[in-house]
């Protein structure tokens, strides 16, 4: 960013209007470049320049679901039929190009269009189910029977009623499963049964999120004081030998993560919205609170990615996801009552984001920085870019401003 950029105005962060233009601006990074109209699916591998990189031919089931919710969220919030095409393009990959049609199972990895790595990832599922979620949500009705269809292969594979979470690999013949289990893959299984629910106001949705939100934040948290480990045994007792030193980690880093923090406090806040359970927001604003307290960075702002049992920070990287998580669970705190104070943290994580994670030219955020806020090149990382957080903590903040403006025109229709 230059001096000029630094030293502008900076934008309203809690006006609808800003949010829809920062969302139609990170979107015209990939649409409509990263739309692969001869193979399928979506490219999703960028070189420096931001344009496609037709080096790397990896399509990764995170992804491929993440780019699809994208355009899905996207042509609801802006009833945009080109949008809604290109998530249909996107549910059509997933249908075709990672699904097993022999079991019902989801390739995690495919290289030039072959499988190179078949096993089914309850995380990759979780975002399958989310895809056709707001893929359905968002006009495309042949979805719905989708929804159900992972739904049930979760509940039949995926799920231990004994445990009452789910498990998280098994192999692509549904032969074995891995014993490690873990808090990611069932906080965006969390996110995604909301997500249906949203989308189909069936509540076996909405419940079985509940059951998922109490076990992780509540009943397991007790084995760590209240904060929420990453790995776990077969058993679902707390390993912190797990990887062990791997701070950096993509998917499984060793160390609390604050960025899970503060978004199982938004996923709190959003099951809050369709039942009010008294547990809910208290522990939303723990969990946040936490997250700021241990991780906020008081000398370059923004969170840090990991801190060990000890309270030291072990991972000092500033990644983008973690930030834009952090802004959403903090609107939906400041929209609750006497927690207004939650809107300074607000604005100032819109501002560090705004000065140092988005690129201005590029108009998508950073992966990732350094402690000093300086940008990290491009790692090797299988998962593509998508931009998936930052779009979609726009897009739940764009709903929560709405809803206010909408309660104070009732309120002040009402009174006259």
């Amino acid at each position: 960013m230059n001096v000029t950029q630094k030293m502008s105005p900076l934008p309203d962060f809690r006006s609808t209007g800003f949010l829809i233009e920062h969302v139609r601006s990170i979107l015209t990074f990939y649409y409509p470049q990263c739309i692969d109209q001869e193979k399928g699916g979506y490219f999703q591998h960028f070189d420096a320049t931001g344009k496609v990189s037709l080096e790397n031919h990896q399509r990764h089931l995170v992804s491929s679901s993440r780019l699809t919710i994208n355009f899905a969220v996207a042509a609801k919030q802006f009833n945009d039929q080109a949008f809604l095409d290109a998530a249909r393009h996107g549910l059509a990959f997933l249908r075709d190009g990672h699904r097993n049609p022999e079991t019902g199972g989801y390739a995690w990895m495919l290289e030039n269009g072959q499988i190179s790595d078949g096993d089914n990832h309850c995380y990759g599922f979780a975002f399958v189910l989310m895809a056709y979620a707001r893929t359905y949500e968002a006009g495309a009705k042949e979805a719905y029977d989708y929804i159900d269809e992972t739904f049930q292969f979760m509940e039949k594979h995926f799920w231990q009623e004994q445990d009452k979470l789910y498990i998280e690999v098994i192999d692509a013949k549904l032969k074995s499963a891995s014993l490690y289990r873990g808090q990611n893959s069932n906080m965006h299984c969390c996110e995604a049964l909301i997500a249906a629910y949203e989308a189909t106001k069936e509540r076996r949705y909405l419940d079985r999120a509940l059951v998922i939100a109490r076990r992780i934040t509540v009943e397991l948290a007790a084995q760590c004081d209240g904060k929420i480990w990453e790995h776990y045994n077969d058993h679902w007792l707390v390993d912190f030998e797990y990887n062990a030193g791997d701070t950096e980690n993509k998917l499984r880093p060793w160390g609390y993560q604050p960025g899970h923090f503060t978004e199982w406090a938004k996923l709190l806040l959003l099951l809050n919205k369709h039942t009010l359970e008294g547990w809910l927001l208290p522990r939303a604003k723990a969990l946040f609170d936490n997250a700021m307290e241990v991780a906020f960075d008081t000398n370059n702002c923004g969170l840090f990615y990991g801190f060990a049992p000890s309270g030291e920070i072990c991972s000092n990287s500033k990644y983008s996801w973690v930030q834009a998580e952090t802004i959403v669970a903090a609107a939906l705190l400041a929209s609750q009552k006497e927690n207004h104070l939650y809107w300074c943290i607000y604005h100032q994580f819109w501002q560090y984001a705004w000065t140092h994670m988005i690129d201005h030219e590029q108009k998508c955020w950073h992966r990732n920085l350094t402690h000093d806020n300086k940008t990290i090149e491009a790692s090797g990382v299988s998962m593509g870019r998508t931009d998936y957080h930052s779009i979609c903590a726009c897009i739940e903040i764009i709903h929560l401003l709405s809803q206010d403006e909408n309660t104070k025109k009732d309120s002040q229709g009402s009174i006259l």
